[in-house]
């Protein structure tokens, strides 16, 4: 009997040491939710993505460098900024004589204000407009002036605590529209900018009746039929140039064609 239970016992042990030999079943894999980039990664990949513009143009105007107090005031600058075409290009939802005609009437007008290298302070500017906010292309003007000085109609920032104490950091009714529409056609009207620190004005007549190629009846006709999508490819192309060459026409001659800006201290 002894001999049998001896028996028993060591093929027990036997079968024992072979299992803990035996390789272990495979483990099921574990599902894991995707990792989601942190804050910081996602701002600094969408941050390198770039509009793909088909105008080069629109990139290359050097842009207006501007302070804005209260980037400097919170610490999210330490100094001047750009300011740039092509960002207005995005705010006017496109690029053509007046947009470029509004960010070189601006430009013209700080350089004066804010001369000898000194850099134009956002706020710090009043801006005169020759008409109504709907007169015209007017308001469009003034929205591309808006963003570069700061100077914004009865919608702006009144500046709350730091406006109460500081005028630079009220932008309300520093962009100031007439009551009622002018009669001053568009080549003969005049903005008129004025530094309050200083209350040097000048004043920026814009004559884009001499812009080229020139916008006739055909012309006309034909963005209406480039809006309703019925133009040829060839029109289409067409149109494309003679759109895009007037706005570089502003930009390549406003600092060589006598009278096409036409820059005035005003006493």
């Amino acid at each position: 009997m002894k001999k049998w239970s001896f028996v028993f016992t060591m093929l027990t042990i036997a079968i024992l040491a072979v299992s803990a030999c035996s390789p272990a079943p495979a483990a099921a894999p574990i599902e894991t939710a995707p990792v989601e980039a942190a804050p910081a990664e996602k701002a600094q990949s969408e941050s390198t993505i770039k509009a793909e513009w088909t105008q080069d143009y629109i990139t290359q105007v050097p842009p207006i460098m501007m302070k804005d107090p209260y980037l400097i005031m919170f610490g999210q600058t330490e100094g001047a900024i750009p300011y740039t075409y092509e960002e207005a290009v995005k705010l006017s939802g496109h690029s053509c004589g007046a947009t470029a005609g509004a960010f070189t009437i601006t430009r013209k007008a700080l350089e004066v204000l804010y001369p000898d290298g000194e850099t134009p302070v956002r706020g710090q500017i009043r801006v005169l407009a020759p008409g109504a906010e709907d007169q015209w292309y007017i308001g469009v003007f003034g929205e591309i002036i808006t963003y570069i000085t700061g100077a914004a109609p009865k919608t702006g920032f009144i500046g709350a605590e730091f406006g109460e104490v500081n005028d630079v950091f009220v932008r309300r009714n520093k962009m100031i529209y007439t009551e009622e529409p002018t009669e001053t056609q568009p080549p003969m009207m005049k903005w008129i900018f004025e530094r309050i620190d200083t209350g040097k004005k000048v004043s920026v007549q814009f004559n884009l009746a001499v812009i080229t190629p020139i916008a006739t009846p055909e012309r006309t006709a034909m963005g209406k039929k480039m809006a309703l999508g019925q133009a040829t490819p060839e029109e289409a192309a067409d149109y494309i140039k003679y759109w895009n060459d007037r706005a570089r026409f502003v930009l390549e001659n406003a600092d060589t064609l006598d009278g096409f800006f036409v820059v005035t201290v005003v006493e």
